[in-house]
C-alpha cells in the first residue's frame, strides 16, 4: 500500500473558466477519502471556490510557476504532485520538476498529460502535442537528480461523454447523427471525463506499479462503424451517418495550422486547424499515431460494451437536455 497521502494539484484555478481536468482529480482525490489535497493557484488565477469546505482542503494562492523557491514554499510537506495544466502551465515544466527534485517529501509527479498517446514516434507530425512532448522531455531529464521521485504519464484518450454535452464530438445527440472519419473501421480509446480521478488514484495507491512510464487508463475501445451500430441498438429511432473523406485532411490541417502560426495564434484549441489535425491523428487508417489502445490499457480496467452503451446513453440524454 502507498504511503502517498499528501497531494498538491496544479492547474486547478490557473485562469477563469478553465481547471477542467483538475477539479475532476481534487473532487475524486476528496470523495476517496485516503487523502489531503493542496490546490495551487498561480498568480493571476480564479479565486472562486470550486468546492465544499473539507478538513481534507487547503489553497495556496499566488504561486509564482517561473520560480523554483515559490513552487518549492507550495510543495512542502507534499508527497506527490499532479499536473493538470492547461497548455498555458506547461512552459514552465522545467521549474515544476525542479522544484519537486528540490522538495525532499515529494515522491511522485503525475505529469500534465490526460491525453491521447504523444508519446508515439510519429507524433510530431499533428503537432497538437509539441508543448506536451517537450514536457516530457523535461521531466525525464531532470528527474534524474532525484532516485526517490518518479513520474507517471497518464494517458486517456477522448473524453466522449464531455465533448458530446459540448457538442464538439462525432456523436451528434440532437441529430442522432455520427460522423465517420475515411473508412469509419480506426479503432479509437474512449474515457469518461471522470477518468482522470479514478486513475489518478490508483496510480497514488499504488505508485511502484506505474513508475516512470506512460499509463494507459481508457474506458472503452470502439470504431465509428461501431459506434453507430451501438446507437442504433440503444434506440429506437434510427442513426445516420454523415461520412467524411480523409482525403488531403491533414494537407488542410497543416495549411490552416501554418497560417494560424503567422498569425501569432498562442491558444490554438479551438481553432480548425488543431480540430483538424487531431481528427487526422484519430482516424487515420493504418493507426500511425497509436489511438487504438488495444493490449496497452491497465490490468483490470475499463467497461464492457454494456458499460459502454450506459454510459453513452447517459451522455446523450445529457446532451439533449441542454
Amino acid at each position: 500500500m502507498s504511503d502517498i497521502r499528501n497531494v498538491v494539484v496544479l492547474g486547478v484555478r490557473d485562469v477563469p473558466a478553465t481547471g477542467l481536468v483538475g477539479k475532476e482529480i481534487v473532487k475524486a482525490l476528496l470523495d476517496d477519502g485516503s487523502f489531503y489535497v493542496t490546490i495551487v493557484r498561480r498568480i493571476g488565477g480564479s479565486s472562486s471556490r470550486p468546492f465544499p469546505e473539507s478538513s481534507r482542503l487547503r489553497e495556496v494562492g499566488d504561486v509564482d510557476y517561473s520560480s523554483v523557491n515559490s513552487l518549492k514554499k507550495a510543495f512542502e510537506g507534499q508527497h506527490a504532485v499532479v499536473e493538470a495544466l492547461n497548455p498555458s502551465g506547461v512552459v514552465h515544466q522545467d521549474k515544476i520538476v525542479q522544484a519537486a527534485v528540490e522538495t525532499e517529501s515529494v515522491r511522485h509527479i503525475i505529469t500534465p498529460d490526460f491525453s491521447g498517446n504523444y508519446l508515439n514516434e510519429h507524433i510530431h507530425e499533428l503537432r497538437i502535442y509539441d508543448d506536451k512532448v517537450e514536457a516530457h522531455k523535461v521531466t525525464k531529464q531532470l528527474i534524474q537528480q532525484r532516485d526517490s521521485l518518479h513520474w507517471t504519464a497518464i494517458l486517456t484518450g477522448a473524453f466522449f461523454d464531455w465533448a458530446i454535452d459540448n457538442g464538439i464530438f462525432w456523436v451528434d445527440a440532437k441529430a442522432r447523427q455520427v460522423t465517420i472519419f475515411g473508412s469509419g473501421n480506426q479503432r479509437n480509446a474512449y474515457a469518461a471525463l471522470d477518468v482522470v480521478g479514478r486513475a489518478t488514484i490508483r496510480v497514488l495507491k499504488d505508485p511502484k506499479a506505474y513508475q516512470d512510464r506512460q499509463a494507459y487508463f481508457a474506458d472503452y475501445i470502439i470504431s465509428c462503424n461501431d459506434l453507430l451500430n451501438t446507437l442504433n441498438e440503444l434506440e429506437y429511432q434510427t442513426w445516420t451517418a454523415k461520412n467524411v473523406s480523409l482525403d488531403d485532411f491533414y494537407e488542410q490541417g497543416k495549411k490552416l495550422w501554418d497560417e494560424d502560426t503567422a498569425k501569432g495564434v498562442q491558444d490554438r484549441r479551438s481553432t480548425m486547424g488543431y480540430i483538424m489535425l487531431g481528427t487526422y491523428g484519430c482516424f487515420n487508417e493504418e493507426d500511425r499515431y497509436s489511438t487504438d489502445y488495444t493490449g496497452r490499457v491497465e490490468p483490470g480496467f475499463g467497461w464492457t460494451r454494456d458499460q459502454f452503451a450506459q454510459e453513452l446513453q447517459k451522455a446523450i440524454d445529457k446532451a439533449r437536455q441542454e
